[in-house]
């Protein structure tokens, strides 16, 4: 027992060390999305040129925010004249006070006689105001905070929106999503391996190794875009959380499913150990080397995007190393006490399923290819072969930005100044839009 107990004990104490470490060298990674988590693509594209050039000519000194205030009636009706009255309060306040808030221009229909039909609809039901706050003044959340105690507005539904606005919601609800996500993956991860060897510490082990794996290689990543600026976007977690619990389960059913086999012909459970990693663990080794080389190869990509998938490699290697050495520590540790309540070992038995439908696929294939088809004919004629790259589709209605977008696009026209103001200046959607047609063209 002293000698299983001494068997890598080194190894665990440095992936325990290398978990610390990684908690306490963890950067915000909600503030490198938004700071370097937003989609783009060469700077040698005309877009791209285009832009840097009208950002050029209409450089200021100073950066700031581009807001966008939408004030509706909340019905069909056209905003009566107390309503008007109540928004141009609201203007009003916000006039007197912008050197506190930081504001350096506005434009309402209350300021601006020639902007005003162009900033109220036709249907007369929506008003927006335009106005743009110093970024060295106040952090956007500060932004929206301030400003939303001065858009409340009795009987007035009031949304403020812009493109830092609905920047900083992408990001929240990308968080939101990778935590559902991880959520997710553990659950599923447990009800699976508890199906396959019917054992509650199995599902334990197995999540630990890629649990640590999973923060170590978060900790790397995140380091390397604060100091490197390696590849990153919005949704490089999510891909490191997909990848890592997706086939880190999958490699590590493989090894258990190895070493029970192992155990159910030999009582030593070191040489258990060695057998299951002399063949199982050759398996896995291979196959995550494929792995990492596929994702590595994305890192060439020019679509930032694309080269942020590249950060899964990194998830990958250390996968390898968590699962070539915490799963041997806990194999030898426990033994047969990992697959407890289980006391059979009768070691890999055929699946009868499997064997089922090898078997009469090999002798009926006219019907296997026919049942192939009636499966998958349905879904080739009723695939749509539309796309969306429409950013704004990932965040979720439920947020103010969203709204006031939706707003907008129900009651102005295409091509209208507010429009194009909000989707022109940095928007996500213009970016996506000019990507798309790019690789279309390519």
């Amino acid at each position: 027992m002293r000698k299983i107990l001494n068997w890598r004990t080194g190894t665990l104490m440095v992936w325990i060390i290398a978990a610390v470490i990684a908690v306490l060298m963890m950067p915000d990674l909600n503030l490198l999305v938004r700071e370097k988590g937003q989609p783009s693509i060469p700077d040698t594209t005309p877009s791209q040129i285009a832009k840097v050039m009208l950002s050029e000519m209409n450089d200021t000194g100073e950066e700031k925010y581009d807001l966008i205030a939408v004030f509706h009636s909340g019905s069909k009706a056209a905003l009566s004249q107390d309503q008007r009255n109540s928004i141009k309060q609201a203007v009003t306040r916000l006039t007197e006070d912008k050197d506190q808030l930081g504001i350096q221009e506005i434009l309402s229909p209350f300021n601006n006689e020639q902007m005003g039909s162009q900033l109220v609809s036709k249907d007369q039901t929506t008003m927006l105001v335009q106005f743009s706050v110093n970024k060295q003044a106040h952090t956007i959340n500060e932004v929206k905070a301030m400003l939303d105690q001065y858009l409340q507005v009795d009987d007035v539904k009031s949304y403020l929106t812009g493109n830092d606005v609905i920047i900083e919601d992408f990001v929240q609800s990308v968080q939101s999503g990778v935590k559902k996500t991880e959520l997710i993956a553990i659950i599923f991860i447990l009800i699976v391996l508890i199906a396959v060897f019917r054992s509650p510490i199995v599902p334990i082990i197995s999540l630990l190794t890629v649990g640590v794996s999973y923060l170590v290689s978060m900790s790397i990543v995140g380091n390397l875009v604060e100091q490197f600026n390696f590849p990153f976007s919005n949704f490089t977690q999510v891909f490191i959380v997909i990848v890592l619990f997706g086939i880190g389960t999958d490699y590590n059913i493989l090894l258990y499913s190895r070493f029970k086999e192992e155990l159910s012909t030999s009582d030593d459970v070191l040489s258990a150990v060695k057998n299951t990693f002399k063949s199982a663990g050759r398996t896995v080794l291979y196959s995550g080397v494929a792995v990492f080389i596929g994702f590595m190869t994305l890192f060439l990509a020019e679509f930032s995007i694309y080269r942020s998938a590249s950060a899964v490699a990194i998830g990958i290697a250390v996968l390898l190393l968590a699962l070539n050495s915490l799963n041997p520590f806990f194999m030898a540790l426990l033994g047969k006490g990992m697959f407890w309540p289980l006391k059979k070992f009768n070691g890999h038995g055929e699946n009868r399923l499997w064997g089922f439908l090898a078997k009469n696929s090999v002798l009926r294939p006219v019907v296997g290819i026919i049942i192939v088809a009636v499966i998958s004919i349905p879904c080739i004629l009723t695939y749509s072969n539309s796309f969306s790259y429409n950013d704004l589709l990932e965040v979720d209605d439920t947020y103010a930005s969203k709204q006031g977008i939706n707003v907008i696009e129900d009651h102005f026209p295409a091509g209208s100044p507010p429009r194009l103001i909000l989707s022109f200046n940095q928007g996500i959607r213009w970016r996506i839009r000019k990507v798309c047609r790019l690789l279309m063209r390519l």
